[in-house]
């Protein structure tokens, strides 16, 4: 894991990969485990998002999950916090994920606008505010 923030961008899906780490950045096998990433209001303080993560090398502790802009679209834009949970697939059992060396468990998550669903029309374009009078014998 590392310990700078993450920025994502509304109006598009984000998708994010991990790599699970030991004190000695070392690869973590996770084969045994599940990792669930909660996407938390620190001023609401309540969990906005859960997420689990998807595996791609679990021998390496490579992963992947995606902030998806339906998602993004209910944040505002400002920080929020990320924080991972390991999950012992046969016990249940569940345990922090540290991000960092000094045993930090939140990382900033940054929600920025940045790709909206409305384009302006060009010219010669209708706008909204115009009406278009379409002949039903040319459809």
């Amino acid at each position: 894991m590392y310990a700078r923030p993450v920025t994502v961008y509304k109006g598009i899906d984000n998708p994010i990969q991990i790599r699970v780490k030991n004190q000695d950045q070392r690869a973590v096998d996770m084969s045994p485990q599940l990792m669930q990433v909660d996407i938390q209001d620190p001023i609401g303080q309540l969990t906005e998002y859960s997420l689990g993560v998807s595996w791609t090398n679990r021998l390496k502790g490579y992963g992947r999950f995606t902030i998806t802009k339906t998602m993004l679209e209910t944040l505002t834009k400002r920080q929020y916090k990320l924080t991972f949970r390991v999950i012992n697939a046969e016990t249940n059992e569940q345990q922090p994920a540290y991000i960092d060396d000094n045993f930090g468990v939140p990382l900033d998550l940054i929600v920025l606008p940045a790709y909206y669903s409305d384009m302006l029309p060009q010219e010669g374009e209708p706008s909204g505010n115009d009406f278009i009078k379409i002949d039903g014998g040319t459809i």
